[in-house]
């Protein structure tokens, strides 16, 4: 009798101290909601999102594009603002316009120093006026930034960029066009915790209030048998193309209110693989597309050369989104099955830290050691935190190729990393032995480091976009690196009695089959049509001889645009920026230390600038040293109460998991010490980038009701709240996850918290003290004997 009155005793307690915890955690969770709404969830609402629109225009002209970009602004605040917007685009662009319009006022930028522009800026907001002002990162030559200054309430402002670009062939028969929308989170190897994962000044968003158009003209391309175009196709978008036009293709989206997630790919597929020269011409420049057939590159050949293939794979937590580690390892599993014999070969997993697979830095490709790499690749995980490229290349360097061999480096990698330059440096002082064979993987990979890696070292790049065949790739890098690549090449044109400067002034190195890119620039108007004899020759500096002679098979023309000179412009402005430092001499530190070597170098440096910066304001075209400034007058103008506001990014299709709610898996083990106490330890395990850690959900129901039980009950559930807090820890304060100690094996990871909020209590530990014991309630209550 006394056991039955304490049970149903038991069971009034716990359905009264349910009622009450659940009438808590209403009122508590609505604290909670509005807290995260307004702190990280902008993507909730536009109120504070100045960015209303955005427009790509195209237009494709062979292997150059001419792209307009079209943002309309809009404050609806009752105060004037300040917007600042971080936006991407391709690294070989050469931006030309910066057009702001505003109140029917249509005001030109104009192109000035950086630092005399930025003055300009500050000094014009400061007088009361407007300004506007577009500037290239100079850590990352893909990223850009438009300022807005002072823009009064209830105004729109259309900011209009203009640039060209030149286009990347596939396979010898695929021109692709890409428009970069988003600027992936990239890790910081100088910092920690929720600030790695971060470009300066960015703020992600799962879902932006803002949309793109996008429109693509496309000329099209004939020679004497007809139409070269066989296909347009995208493999990131669905498109709609109107082929009823007699001298283009329009491209435009299927659907409307596209978000800017992902990368723009249209893939223009032709007839046939181009072997022919094709010369495009403007007023004062000319560009030749020489394909150099194996004949051609016979004179570098060196059949007794032996190779070293090492392969460089991205293991971090951003390569676990859109199967990319999967991607990635059926690639390096082919590349191992291809290596040719008698060849040397080691694979460096990295991350937060890297792990050669064999202690030296290459080993004979004989079976066993195969065998052994393949099932190392097999069991590779994306596990290894953060993205340290640095570290890895740095043993490479000090671990050089043996005399006699030549050293390719496949670089596997999604290119999310801050430190672009450093890393480009250390490639450059390895060039004269290493070529690097670079990999972009993913949405929206650093264009400007996978095309850097390859560009510093003599080496090739691709860009697998997700769901696509590796194999095509696979092989088509490794038969360039089983290639000589020849160097030292320069160009002698024939012209006639026209003066040309080739760009850029050292030519890349030429492989077989592959398309070479080369610019003249003219001080004389070229006039039409040009001489069938015109030709360009190509030389090799060793001994003057003749590698070939390309004669112009096809002649495409551009209107007097200034296309052709701003592309050849760039090319030479990237030349120099791509330029290795001066040589230290030594590496003992106390040499480096001395004046004199610091003197030299900051003197080359202050030149290169100098360059540089003549170059772009001659062809005015946007460079790192140089900016955009606009100036609006204005008449009784008010900027004493402006605010700033930052422009939200959409983060990348595949790094969703960055700020998308994580999976977290609380393992509560509740131990009965007697018919009125119970003892409830929880233990938490989350997966988010840096730290996977794979759980097994199970449910073990309690049978009876017994003294002696332990019950363990694992509870799958969302925890946006964890990762806000993770995320914008720096910035907001709150309660972290910080990992204490993680062995190779996931269930060895051990958190523990801590509090930077003055002592109130967090978002998380409040979700975590209601949750828990809830369902510790629903779990006995449920489990109870009936009557």
């Amino acid at each position: 009798m006394d056991r039955t009155m304490r049970f149903f005793e038991n069971r009034q307690k716990l359905i009264i101290g349910g009622i009450f915890l659940s009438l808590f955690v209403q009122l508590n969770g609505q604290r909670l909601e509005i807290k995260r709404t307004t702190n990280s969830d902008l993507s909730s609402s536009s109120l504070y999102v100045p960015l209303k629109k955005v427009d790509i225009d195209a237009t494709i002209n062979s292997f150059a594009a001419d792209v307009t970009i079209t943002q309309i602004f809009y404050n609806n605040e009752n105060k004037p603002f300040e917007a600042v917007y971080y936006f991407p685009i391709e690294e070989q662009a050469a931006i030309y316009s910066f057009i702001a319009r505003i109140n029917d006022r249509e005001i030109f930028a104009e192109l000035k120093e950086k630092n005399v522009a930025q003055k300009e800026y500050i000094d014009a907001l400061k007088n009361n006026h407007g300004a506007y002002l577009l500037e290239q990162d100079e850590k990352s030559p893909d990223m850009f930034i438009i300022n807005i200054g002072a823009l009064p309430p209830l105004t729109e402002c259309t900011i209009t960029i203009s640039y060209v670009t030149e286009l990347d062939l596939i396979n010898g028969s695929i021109i692709r066009f890409v428009i970069p929308t988003t600027i992936a989170p990239r890790y910081n190897s100088q910092q920690t915790g929720s600030s790695s994962f971060t470009s300066p000044n960015i703020q992600y968003v799962q879902n932006s209030p803002y949309t793109i158009n996008f429109r693509c003209n496309i000329k099209k391309i004939s020679d004497s048998k007809g139409e070269l175009i066989r296909k347009v196709s995208s493999s990131s978008h669905q498109i709609e193309i109107d082929v009823h036009r007699s001298d283009i293709y329009v491209v435009t989206f299927a659907h409307e209110n596209t978000h800017l997630d992902r990368d723009i790919l249209i893939n223009i597929e032709l007839m046939k693989r181009q072997t022919n020269t094709i010369l495009t011409v403007d007023s004062n420049a000319v560009m030749v597309s020489f394909f150099p057939t194996e004949e051609d590159c016979r004179q570098g050949e060196n059949d007794n050369q032996t190779n070293e293939f090492i392969f460089v794979v991205d293991c971090s937590g951003s390569m676990y989104s859109e199967d990319k580690i999967g991607l990635t390892k059926k690639a390096v599993i082919l590349f191992l099955q291809n290596l040719p014999p008698y060849s040397y070969f080691n694979i460096i997993r990295f991350g937060s830290t890297y792990s050669p697979l064999f202690p030296e830095s290459t080993v004979i490709a004989n079976d066993v050691n195969l065998q052994q790499a393949q099932k190392i690749v097999e069991q590779m995980q994306a596990d290894l935190g953060g993205t340290e490229l640095f570290a890895p290349l740095q043993w490479l360097k000090n671990h050089p190729p043996n005399k006699g061999r030549s050293r390719q480096i496949f670089l596997l990698t999604d290119g999310q990393i801050m430190d672009v330059s450093q890393v480009l440096d250390l490639c450059r002082t390895m060039s004269s032995s290493t070529r690097i064979f670079s990999f972009g993987l993913g949405m929206s990979p650093s264009r400007a480091l996978i095309k850097g890696l390859a560009r510093a070292t003599n080496g090739r790049f691709v860009f697998i976009p997700p769901h696509e065949r590796v194999d095509i790739y696979v092989k088509e890098q490794l038969d360039r690196a089983l290639q000589p690549s020849i160097t030292g090449i320069r160009a002698k044109w024939n012209l006639g009695e026209t003066s040309v400067y080739t760009a850029p002034a050292q030519l890349p190195p030429v492989y077989a089959k592959d398309r070479l890119n080369i610019y003249g620039l003219t001080n004389t108007t070229i006039t039409l049509p040009l001489d069938d004899n015109f030709s360009v020759g190509f030389y090799i500096d060793e001994n003057d001889h003749q590698l070939g002679e390309a004669h112009f098979d096809q002649i495409l023309i551009v209107e007097n645009t200034g296309t052709i000179s701003r592309l050849a412009a760039k090319a030479l402005i990237h030349e120099l920026e791509h330029a290795k430092e001066l040589s230290t001499g030594s590496l003992q530190s106390r040499f480096q230390d001395q004046t004199d070597l610091k003197e030299k170098i900051m003197k080359n440096e202050e030149m290169k600038k100098k360059q540089i910066t003549e170059l772009s304001l001659k062809y005015n075209i946007l460079s790192p040293y140089t900016a955009f400034i606009a100036v609006e007058k204005r008449v009784n103008g008010n900027n004493d109460n402006m605010i700033l506001r930052e422009v939200p990014i959409q983060i990348s299709a595949d790094d969703q998991h960055l700020i998308s709610p994580m999976r977290s898996t609380f393992t509560s083990t509740t131990i009965v010490t007697s018919d009125t106490h119970y003892i409830t330890t929880t233990t938490a395990f989350f997966e988010y980038n840096n730290q996977y850690v794979t759980t097994t959900t199970t449910t073990t129901t309690i049978e009876s009701y017994d003294t002696s039980l332990t019950a363990e009950t694992t509870v799958t559930t969302s925890s946006s709240e964890y990762l806000e807090l993770y995320e914008h820890n720096s910035l907001h304060g709150g309660e972290a996850l910080e990992m204490d100690t993680c062995d190779k094996n996931p269930s060895s990871c051990s958190f523990s918290h801590s509090l930077n909020n003055g002592g109130h209590p967090s978002t998380f530990s409040s979700w975590f003290a209601l949750f828990v014991p809830l369902i510790f309630f629903m779990t006995v209550y449920s489990n109870l004997p009936s009557k």
